[in-house]
């Protein structure tokens, strides 16, 4: 199945999109990916039409409840892009209801070790694979009119796991092992504080790790990501084989390009006479 995004990006051109995201992760091209804590309809399709394939619903960080998921995940499903959910912590029930408002995948933070990551991937798939929770009459499941939905779920969700620390690192060959391991994300910040570097997420120790990161995660057909705070960042994770990047967070970009807009405009005005030093 494929969907057209109504603007913005390359849509314009009606590009037919997969609607898979555990395939869509698979191919090669890259996939980026905005961090979302502003919980927003608006937000969302701004994100669609400026052309991000995926939004991520950062419920660790953002002002985010169970209830606000289902209108934006709605949201990203009608502009053609893929809704994610960070889930607050390793919890089978969240990553649960992530999954039944009709995410297409989820990110679980701080997995520290080979038990942790199995429970994770577990929670999000029905059995025989995982453990969890069957309710045919959730949103997911199309309100109990989509029979098949227990048949194809396992194939269209996907799991992300965030590797933010020490234990994460050490654990990672394992972890790649895991049977419907979909990626690893990494986070540089919290991979800083972690490396005795706090905050220096370009430092030498960390970009080592996320190199080395990236290239086991080849090599065991998981698809590598990495939180990029700005253009170039991606640019030079991509380079090195990433496979998605979650380019920054909206309240830093509207931040941004406020306080460039209001600087922008005094310095003309400045420049004019029009204010005074």
């Amino acid at each position: 199945m494929t969907a057209d995004r109504p603007n913005g990006g390359d849509s314009a051109s009606s590009v037919h999109r997969e609607t898979n995201l555990r395939v869509r992760l698979r191919k090669r091209e890259p996939f980026l990916a905005l961090f979302s804590i502003i919980p927003a309809v608006e937000l969302v399709e701004i994100a669609a039409q400026s052309g991000f394939d995926g939004i991520i619903l950062d419920t660790e960080h953002g002002s985010f409840g169970t209830e606000t998921l289902p209108a934006l995940i709605l949201a990203a499903r009608a502009y053609g892009i893929f809704p994610i959910v960070r889930v607050r912590c390793n919890d089978a029930s969240l990553i649960g209801a992530a999954l039944d408002a009709g995410a297409a995948g989820v990110l679980v933070p701080q997995i520290g070790s080979m038990q942790e990551a199995t429970q994770a991937v577990r929670a999000a798939r029905f059995a025989p694979q995982g453990s969890r929770g069957a309710n045919p009459w959730v949103r997911a499941g199309g309100y109990g009119c989509s029979p098949r939905w227990f048949e194809t779920a396992n194939d269209e969700t996907a799991v992300l796991l965030m590797i933010e620390g020490a234990g994460g690192l050490a654990a990672l060959d394992s972890i790649m092992g895991i049977a419907d391991l979909d990626g690893i994300f990494l986070g540089p910040v919290d991979l800083s504080h972690a490396l005795g570097v706090p905050g220096q997420i370009n430092h030498e120790t960390v970009r080592a790790a996320i190199t080395t990161t990236i290239n086991h995660a080849l090599e065991a057909s998981v698809a590598p990501g990495v939180f990029s705070p700005t253009a170039t960042v991606a640019k030079t994770w991509l380079d090195c084989g990433a496979r998605f990047v979650a380019i920054g967070v909206d309240t830093a970009h509207i931040g941004f390009a406020l306080s460039n807009l209001v600087q922008d405009v005094r310095s003309t005005a400045q420049a004019t006479g029009r204010i005074q030093n």
